[in-house]
This record gives C-alpha cells, sequence and structure tokens, in this order.
C-alpha cells in the first residue's frame, strides 16, 4: 500500500497549547498534593490504630 495518501494541513495555536499545558501542570500539583495528603491520613491512622 505505497503511494501517496494525501495532505493534511494543520494550524495550531501555541498559545493555547501553553494554556493547556500551564492547566495540566496546575493539576498535577494539585494530584501530588492529594496524593500526600492521603499518604499523611493513612500514616496518621496506622500510627492510632498501634
Amino acid at each position: 500500500m505505497a503511494g501517496n495518501i494525501g495532505e493534511m494541513n494543520v494550524k495550531v495555536n501555541v498559545v493555547d497549547i501553553a494554556e493547556t499545558i500551564r492547566g495540566l501542570k496546575a493539576i498535577q500539583r494539585e494530584a501530588k498534593k492529594a496524593t500526600q495528603a492521603l499518604r499523611d491520613l493513612e500514616a496518621a491512622q496506622k500510627g492510632a490504630a498501634e
């Protein structure tokens, strides 16, 4: 199946990509905070149970 499949023109707005990346990084920071809070809670519960 060799041959020319076709052409595709793509216009990318760099500002939108930068904003999206910034938003994803913010979500990642919040997820890390939540994960740490869960670890702290588990450690506290484990310490209280002993």
